[in-house]
């Protein structure tokens, strides 16, 4: 479905993943999917099919992504799972990784690549803070959040 929706798997699963040899101590609760606009809809017609629906819709990702390029932030479930469904505003689902909060989950998984932004910060579970989310307004709380969240797992800014 990665390859068909070109879409590809982001944030803490994909972190997770790049860390396996090393262990993290957390489990992914959540899937992180970016796509762009185009396919959208084959994306959401494949999860309708394996039991997902959408139980969520913030239009133009207004909660965590102020100046970037996510057009929405769907949330779906069936019921046990998670998947946030990250929508592109533009014609690939990556762009808008390379503006996410911070340098720990500028990375993702496609159907045959797995891609590190800062593979030497990752892997000395360092990591950048993107100031510029706060240049463009978004509030601190967009940043804090996500700062404690890895944190707590073991990262340091």
């Amino acid at each position: 479905i990665l390859c068909s929706c070109n879409a590809v798997i982001s944030g803490s699963t994909a972190l997770h993943i790049l860390l396996l040899e090393q262990g993290t101590p957390w489990a992914t609760d959540d899937l992180d999917i970016d796509v762009p606009q185009c396919t959208i809809m084959m994306l959401l017609n494949w999860l309708k099919f394996e039991g997902y629906f959408v139980i969520s819709n913030n239009p133009h990702g207004q909660q965590h992504y102020t100046y970037s390029l996510v057009e929405c932030v769907l949330v779906a479930s069936n019921g046990e799972c998670k998947i946030n469904i990250v929508i592109s505003g533009i014609s690939t689902a990556l762009s808008p990784i390379f503006q996410f909060h911070s340098t720990t989950v500028m990375n993702f998984i496609s159907a045959d690549t797995i891609f590190c932004c800062y593979p030497t910060l990752m892997l000395c579970h360092q990591m950048l803070v993107n100031v510029g989310l706060l240049y463009h307004g978004m509030p601190n709380r967009g940043i804090i959040d996500p700062m404690c969240k890895y944190s707590s797992c073991g990262f340091y800014y």
